[in-house]
């Protein structure tokens, strides 16, 4: 399987004990994520809602480009989560 590199954002920091950025091996985005909470399952609630879909205020990036779940990676690509920040 693939290596790729992951960056989390900031506000998620405490919930990766401060490691934004680290590498997993996965087929697609789905299996990223996977990866991901699986080191960290207490990310699991701020990615995804009850049904198992991606929050709505939560952005996939790919390369650069928004990503669905099927989306396939390759050794080397760059998978950024991202979260909306609202206030007034």
């Amino acid at each position: 399987m693939p290596t790729v590199q992951v960056t989390m954002p900031r506000m998620l920091a405490d919930l990766v004990r401060g490691d934004r950025r680290f590498e997993v091996s996965a087929a697609d985005v789905r299996g990223v994520l996977d990866e991901v909470i699986g080191r960290h399952p207490e990310l699991a609630v701020h990615l995804f809602d009850e049904s198992g879909a991606i929050r709505e205020h939560v952005s996939v990036f790919h390369n650069e480009r928004t990503a669905g779940l099927r989306c396939v990676v390759a050794a080397g690509d760059h998978i950024v989560i991202l979260q909306a920040v609202s206030g007034g």
